[in-house]
Parts: C-alpha cells; structure tokens; sequence
C-alpha cells in the first residue's frame, strides 16, 4: 500500500512538472542561483553574521525571511523574464524538447556563476577585503591586481560550478530514462499559467523595487545580487526623463526628474543661480582662508620624527591585556608630553588621511604649503622609510615623498621582506622589525648638523591584525584570518592589541636609536593612527564605513608637554603643530567653535558628511535616507526637519555649505 501511495505521489509529481515545466525550469534555475548568492554573501560579506567593513547584516530570523523572500522575487523576475525570451525564440524555431530546458539552465547557471566570481570575489574585495568603493577611496589597485590576489579563490569558486554542472548534466541524463521526459518534446500544453505568473511579476515589480530602493536596510544587501541591480538600474534608466543619468528606481534617486540640470551628485557652481545637488539653493563662494603656516618663517629648529599608526585607536593608551598596559613605551612619552584628547581623521582611509597630514587639507589645495615643501625651505634632510606601498593611491607622488632630495624607503622598495605572499600595493607591508632595522641604518647615514625628519609608518595594528612574522607580545595565540567573526569579538580585539603592542615596541626601538646618536632631546616626536578601527565593540569590524570615535577618533602624542589644544584638532592640522613644537614657537589651539569636516566615500560622492566639535559632538547628514544625526540629541531628524529647526539649522548648513566649499576647492585644484 505504501509504495503504491509513493507511485501515485510521483507520477502526480511528473505529470505536475510535465504540465508547469517552464515555471519549473525557471524555479529550478533561480533556487542554484541563490545558493550560489546567498553562500558568497556569507562567505565574502558576512552578511548574516556581521563582518569586515560590514554595516548592515541580517541576523534575526524575519530580517532574513525577508530578505530572502526579496531575494527570491527578483530573482524570479528577472530569470523569468529571460526564460520567457528563450521560449519565444524556441516556439519560433519549432524546437521543444528536454535539451530547451536544459540549455537554458546550463547557459543562465554557468554565466550567472562567472559573472559571481568577478563581481564578489574581484570588484567587491581587494587586498584585505576591501570592497570595491573603499578601494576607489584608498586610490588605487587594479583589476589586474585584485585577480592576482583572488585567483587561488576564483578557481575554488569555478572549481566548485564545474562540479555542480557535472551534477546537473548526470541529472539530465537520469531523467532521459523516464517515461515523462518524453512528453517534453510535445508541443500540446498551454503555458497559461506560467505567462499569468511572469506577468503579475512585471506589474508587481517596479513597486517592490521601489520600496527596496526606499529601504537602506535591505537595499544594501539586494545591491550586491544581480537581479536586483539588473532590475533597479533597468528601471531608472525607463525613469530618466531629462536624461541626466538617473531616475527614480536605483540610488541615489534625482529629485528634479524633468531638469536635467539637477541630479545626485552633481557639481554645484557657485554663483550661477542654479542648485544643481538640491541642497541650500545655489552654492556660495566662500572665501579662501590665509595659510596660517605661510606666517611662519621656514627657519631650521629641532629634528622632527612623525610616526603613523596603522588602524590606531585613540584608546590605545588605556588598554590592558592580562593586567599589562599594551603600550607602555607611548604612555611614558604621553605622560611626559602632550596627548591630544580631540584628535580625528577627516575620513577612515589611509591614503586620504596620509594626504591630509602631508598636504594639510582634506584636498589637493594648490595654494597651502605643504608639510615637506616647507621643511625643505627651512633645510631639513628628509627621510620617508615605511611599512606600507606609499605608491597606493598616489600617496607618494602626491605629498612630495619621491622628490630627489629625498631619501625614500617603502613596502615597495623592500618587496622581498614582505610579511604576506602578495605584491599587489594594497597587501605590501614589512614588520615592525624591518621598519625599525631601515631607521636604525638611516639614523647613522644621515648628518644631523642639519635638521632632519623621518616619516615612520607602522603597519602591525592593519586587519588581519597579525601576520606570519609578528610577535607574540601579549598573547599566545593571534586569531586565524578565517576566525574573525562577531562570535570571537574578543580574540579579535585581543590580537589586535597585541598588534598594537608590537608597534609599541616599534615606538621604543625608534626612541633607543635616538639616544644612541644623542639627539632625542633635540627631536620633536609625533605620533598618531591614520584612523580609528572598530572591533565588533559598535557593531563593525573595520573602518571607513562609518563616522563615530571609533573609527575616526585617532590618537595624537607629542613629547612637547607646552602644547595646548581646546579645539578639534583634525589630521589638516597636525603639521603646523608639529613644526611649531619643533621651532619652540607658541603652540596654543583655543577656537571652541571650530569644527573638524569628516566624510564617508568621496567628496563628490559621499554616503555620509560630519562636523564634530572639541566635546565630540557631532552633526552628521546622511545622503542615503537626507537625514541629520545630532549626537548631542541622539536623534535623527529630516534634512526639512533640521532646516526648520532654529536651534539647530546652522549646524546643518555650515555642515553642507563646507561639503560644496570643499567640492569647489577640489575642482579649482583640478585645473591646470
């Protein structure tokens, strides 16, 4: 009786597939095609744990329900759709059968699994899995480069479709012994149903991808899938009426659809009565202010020694690891000199925050000096030895590192003492030891009868927080790469201390070779991160992908104990502190109203733009939802909202009039 019962079940379950054969091939297509997605996005992104330069994830069982069911629809959408297409073209050309179908799957599955491997595995990560617009913000890479490092990856990945492929053809062939296959070569079922369902699709569609695109939540992880994209993008371009690039279905969305003239992200000239970006009416010219270091006579004083800081976090004095302080040696020179409590990278990105210490503004302004032109115009010899490719972004052509006057020392220069296999420029990087033992020798070449300075990088706190040749100098076991995830937050941060500890040691080796020549007393030190480093504690891991202290509150030490700072000190100013304390000029910053500009993304494409004050208050606007955040209110408020509001409308505006300033000055700086 039972197997009687299983017979009924599955020629009832034949007949069923033999009726709705297309709604199944396209159902059997898109169920691979999630597997395939919902594993990389697990694997790559950590979308449903949390994860490395991760902000949204979705981890209770209705966000993913949800997303998933999202997932599903467009996915459906879109491989329908298609499928609709290739019948066409087959009822055409007479031809039915099981080899319809099953091209159609093979072509979509193997296609789709292609373009997963390039877009998830090379545009999405670079180097130490960066995605794709953090590096657009680093400067640099190549997609050369990225395929050298993800190869061994991307033959896994290819490794594995192939097998799947193997499977389904076995499948196929299986399937050719049932009596059922053969009713697919007969052209007598109506497809009724199935063009019913593709339709309810198409009409159903732009309003779901309307809400999506609404949605910042869900919108980031559906970005990521190929239909979504597909679709949206599809969309927006059908939406595009004054065809200037952007609709109403994908983001950023254009808010004036019939003026060509306004759009996301357009470039507001000042003065012409125009508000092109839709923010504030049309942008003002703001006056360019003096170059506060042009007052400054470029004479020669003390030897400067500028040390930056991988990922530093500003609590590194504080910390402890087993009841030791992870940092003694920068503790003794804080204790003895100045620590700048209010100390923030204007982004969380290297190369823009290397930049802005070099060149002193958040962009190439052509007009202020430089921290290396003036150091030369007092005499200064200079020195660049560094753990990382300072030709990553450009960093070293543009901040003047390369000039031939000057002694120049990177990742790059040592490739063959490289801690990680890779030679891409995002992935060089020397121990510790390495930078310390290129210091030793430079400090013994150099004739310091003549100022000197030495730009020092420490890579040891960058992710993944450890490497084969760092030491082991608070714990006994660095995390695994494959380990770092949310549920060893602690491990995590442990051997990121331990990191920090090693550039510690650094530090110290560095302050030993200065009292072996006899001229630490002589030699203005500075030490600060290039930004801030969440470790799971708010939520990420990483940085650059969100403004708050701990990704952008960066530590700042001078062994200069005459320093005064009651205002937000920004990375723009920390060269004319630096050569103030080294020619014993008055070294006192005490505008409480100064603001320090803070940015996600780029200037001319930003996710999120802040000011933050000497207390740490901060007015954040959001370009995703145009909302402000003020962290004093601990509340969000409407871009309207905010204007509205008289209390605090010209945080607002001071906010966005410098964002269009500093946009304005980025376009002048790009003429010739």
């Amino acid at each position: 009786m039972q197997t009687r019962n299983l017979k009924v079940f599955f020629l009832k379950l034949e007949n069923f597939i033999a009726r709705y054969r297309r709604l199944a091939v396209v159902v059997f297509a898109v169920v691979i095609i999630q597997i395939f997605e919902s594993i990389l996005l697990f694997y790559k992104y950590d979308l449903f744990t949390g994860g490395f330069l991760q902000p949204f994830s979705y981890k209770t069982f209705s966000e993913r329900l949800i997303f998933v069911g999202l997932s599903l629809w467009f996915d459906l959408s879109l491989i329908g759709l298609l499928a609709s297409l290739w019948f066409v073209i087959a009822d055409k050309l007479n031809k039915y059968g099981l080899i319809i179908y099953y091209s159609f799957t093979a072509i979509v599955v193997v296609f789709v699994g292609i373009w997963l491997a390039i877009k998830f595995k090379v545009l999405s990560y670079f180097s130490d899995t960066l995605n794709l617009q953090i590096v657009k913000n680093l400067g640099g890479g190549s997609l050369k480069e990225a395929l050298l490092y993800i190869s061994n990856e991307i033959l896994l990945f290819m490794g594995i479709l192939s097998l799947l492929i193997v499977c389904l053809v076995l499948f196929i062939n299986y399937l050719k012994g049932r009596t059922f296959v053969k009713r697919f070569a007969e052209n007598t079922v109506e497809h009724r149903t199935y063009m019913e369902l593709l339709v309810a699709l198409i009409v159903l569609t732009p309003f779901i991808t309307l809400f999506v695109s609404n949605n910042d939540f869900y919108r980031y992880g559906l970005e990521k899938q190929i239909a979504y994209r597909l679709i949206s993008l599809s969309l927006d371009k059908l939406s595009d009426f004054d065809f200037d690039g952007y609709g109403s279905f994908s983001y950023p969305k254009d808010k004036a659809i019939f003026n060509a003239h306004i759009y996301p992200e357009a470039f507001d000239v000042p003065g012409n009565g125009i508000d092109e970006d839709g923010f504030l009416g049309d942008a003002l010219i703001s006056p360019i202010a003096s170059d506060s270091l042009a007052k400054i006579q470029p004479i020669p004083g003390k030897n400067i020694v500028l040390i930056v800081l991988e990922s530093a976090r500003v609590d590194l004095l504080d910390q402890k690891i087993n009841g030791r302080y992870v940092t003694p040696v920068m503790r003794e020179i804080a204790k003895n000199g100045s620590v700048i409590k209010h100390a923030y990278s204007h982004t969380g990105y290297t190369v823009t925050s290397i930049t802005a210490i070099f060149n002193r503004d958040p962009v190439n302004n052509k007009p202020k000096i430089t921290l290396l032109n003036f150091l030369r115009s007092a005499g200064y010899g200079i020195s660049i030895i560094s753990g990382q490719d300072e030709s990553f972004g450009n960093v070293a052509a543009n901040t003047g590192m390369k000039n031939p006057d000057t002694a120049y020392f990177d990742a790059r220069t040592a490739i063959n003492d490289r801690v990680f296999p890779s030679t891409e420029q995002g992935s060089l990087r020397l121990s510790e030891e390495r930078v310390v033992s290129q210091f030793q020798t430079r400090i013994e070449q150099v004739d310091f009868t003549k100022p000197q300075f030495f730009y020092l990088n420490f890579q040891a706190a960058h992710f993944p927080y450890t490497h084969p040749k760092m030491a082991k100098r608070v714990i006994d076991n660095p995390i695994p790469r494959s380990d770092i995830i949310e549920a060893n937050k602690d491990w995590v941060a442990a051997s990121y201390w331990n990191a920090v500890a090693n550039a510690d040691w650094a530090v110290g080796k560095v302050i030993e070779a200065l009292n072996a020549r006899g001229i630490l007393d002589k030699t203005t030190l500075v030490i600060l991160g290039d930004h801030g480093e969440s470790l799971f504690d708010d939520g990420f891991l990483g940085h650059g992908h969100s403004i708050n202290d701990t990704q952008t509150q960066i530590p700042l030490i001078i062994n200069d104990p005459t320093i005064v700072a009651d205002e937000p000190i920004g990375q723009i100013d920390v060269a004319e502190m630096t050569i103030r304390s080294a020619l014993g000029l008055d070294n006192k910053w005490s505008n409480r109203n100064k603001t320090v500009f803070q940015w996600v993304g780029s200037l001319s494409q930003p996710t999120l733009i802040a000011h933050v004050k000497q207390d740490g208050v901060r007015t954040l606007f959001d370009f995703r939802s145009e909302e402000v955040f003020f962290s004093d209110l601990k509340s969000w408020k409407s871009y309207q909202e905010a204007l509205s509001d008289p209390v605090y409308k010209d945080r607002v505006i001071n906010l966005i009039r410098e964002w269009e300033a500093l946009r304005w000055e980025e376009h002048l700086a790009e003429k010739p």
